[in-house]
């Protein structure tokens, strides 16, 4: 637990929902910098600013969304990069579906997969710690949770532009279907009736 979250029960245990102000914050609790630390408490969701000076601490419930929330924001944050990536595995596939199918997350975990180069990873670090996302490499051995990059390194790659994002090529996305068929079945239907990947004629062919 950070000292932001435990000064946060403290003042809700001081206060309640009520407004204060500064001079109360200051009388309750001593510190340096009554300033920065109020203005810090805003900018991390932990306080509302009612009004010039006054301030009330936010319901755990809106604490907890905020969170949430501010996860969710960095969906398409790779967008703006200056570096090469292309979304891959089950994060290509609903690039592909147009959105149809889904698959490959929890509700306390949603990950998105991109290629990037072994070149850039210093940058793709930088990249995603000014822009407040949590990332990691793939198969990295740490806690996963929440909205965040996997990062799968190569030495080199081919990505496509398609909606506005880049992806890995059709065939890439079709063969990790494949290798997964029990659980991107109805992908791979609508990739074959959207794209005639043979995948129905292969069935076919199976039975």
């Amino acid at each position: 637990m950070n000292q932001y979250t435990e000064l946060y029960a403290w003042i809700l245990n001081s206060f309640g929902y009520r407004e204060f102000d500064m001079d109360s914050f200051r009388a309750t609790f001593p510190s340096g910098h009554p300033h920065k630390v109020i203005h810090d408490l805003v900018k991390h969701g932990y306080l509302v600013r009612t009004r010039h000076g006054a301030f009330h601490a936010i319901v755990p419930e809106q604490l907890v969304e905020g969170i949430v929330q501010k996860g969710f924001r960095a969906r398409n944050i790779v967008a703006k990069a200056e570096r090469k990536y292309a979304y891959t595995q089950s994060s290509a596939v609903p690039i592909w579906t147009d959105g149809y199918y889904w698959t490959g997350f929890t509700k306390g975990f949603r990950p998105m997969h991109i290629k990037v180069l072994v070149k850039d990873l210093a940058y793709w670090g930088r990249f995603f710690v000014s822009n407040n996302a949590r990332y990691s490499l793939a198969n990295e051995s740490r806690t996963l949770f929440g909205f965040a990059y996997i990062l799968h390194p190569e030495n080199g790659f081919k990505a496509v532009e398609r909606d506005g994002v880049w992806v890995e090529p059709l065939d890439e996305t079709v063969q990790f279907c494949l290798e997964y068929e029990a659980a991107y079945e109805p992908a791979l239907e609508y990739l074959d009736e959207r794209f005639g990947i043979g995948y129905r004629r292969r069935e076919a062919l199976q039975t």
